[in-house]
């Protein structure tokens, strides 16, 4: 009996013993679960620490890495911006190729030319052959009038150049025609001067027409013959908002008591030298205004408005020279008009 109670101690004890090393072989292997853990937090905490600051920002929009078809945009058409032009001036005179000299003859008939494109819309007075008083630079014009001149002269006190062109003597007595420009400091043209022609298309009927009532109408006459049988009389159609003025100078007649002045389009047969069809042509800058005597720049001329020598005035003689069925006539009484 002895015997056995023994062996159940035995028994029993070996029991507690292997349930003793059961617990001690779990608390090891959940000491090591925990240690790897820490060891691996503690590397992840170090490698965050030493990675450079831009790789670990965190974005602020979402980034999408779906695959897209990318698509050039095209550069925006820009039109250039179209520059005014200064002047009429002729196409040539855009390009940089010298102008060539015309001869004589050439030079002759392209005046003629130029003088029958008076009513060319695309240089309308005050333009006169592509130069436009107050926008067109003389170096630009200059080329131009020399490829057809016979000369220009230049008078630097006056600020003055005048051109000489080729003309018959049916045109002008003298054989050429003179036209004088003026500039200012920046060398633009500020006035034209053209002499008196004797050719068609510049008579008050053609020119009212095309520009409408005179804002001024001014005359001179004599009241008796002057020595040579003639008696002038003068006539001048004031533009002022246009730049324009016209100058006539037609041999009048006196019957009676009254001085009449006919002024019928055509040429003048008998005395083209004193009694051109055309007028001398002066021409400014639009919107600047000119006296008569700036007008003429002729010393001790003395014009007179219509007015106050007619019974017209610049509506009423606007009326009558448009009228195709009025004569192109003006009376003056003579006793209005001084001596010779």
């Amino acid at each position: 009996m002895f015997k056995n109670q023994v062996t159940l101690e035995k028994t029993i004890l070996c029991g507690i013993c292997l349930v003793l090393l059961l617990l001690v072989g779990c608390q090891l292997t959940v000491g090591q679960d925990n240690e790897t853990v820490l060891t691996t937090e503690t590397i992840s905490n170090k490698q965050e620490t030493v990675l450079p600051t831009a790789m670990t920002l965190t974005p602020t929009r979402s980034i999408s890495t779906a695959t897209s078809t990318w698509t050039p945009i095209p550069p925006p058409t820009i039109s250039p911006t179209p520059q005014p032009s200064p002047t009429s001036l002729p196409t040539e005179m855009a390009t940089s190729t010298p102008w060539p000299t015309l001869s004589p003859d050439e030079a002759a008939n392209k005046v003629l030319s130029l003088l029958a494109e008076n009513q060319n819309p695309d240089c309308l007075l005050p333009c006169w052959w592509g130069a436009t008083p107050g926008q067109t630079q003389w170096q630009d014009l200059a080329p131009y009038l020399m490829s057809f001149a016979l000369a220009i002269d230049s008078f630097p006190e006056q600020s003055v150049f005048i051109a000489m062109f080729p003309v018959s003597e049916s045109i002008n007595y003298r054989g050429k025609l003179n036209i004088s420009y003026r500039i200012n400091a920046s060398e633009i043209v500020t006035d034209i001067s053209v002499a008196s022609v004797n050719t068609e298309g510049y008579d008050p009927q053609t020119m009212m027409t095309l520009y409408g009532v005179p804002d001024e109408v001014w005359v001179k006459t004599f009241s008796e013959l002057l020595p040579g049988e003639v008696l002038p009389f003068r006539l001048i159609l004031v533009y002022q908002d246009e730049g324009i003025s016209f100058r006539y100078y037609v041999d009048a007649v006196r019957t009676g008591e009254t001085v009449t002045a006919c002024f019928e389009p055509g040429i003048e047969m008998d005395r083209p030298d004193l009694f051109p069809a055309g007028p001398r042509i002066y021409l400014w800058e639009p919107g600047q205004h000119k006296t008569i005597d700036e007008i003429v720049n002729i010393p001790d001329e003395t014009y007179f408005p219509l007015e106050e020598k007619t019974s017209l005035t610049p509506e009423t003689l606007y009326e009558t020279f448009t009228n195709p069925n009025q004569s192109l006539c003006i009376d003056t009484p003579a006793d209005l008009w001084i001596d010779p």
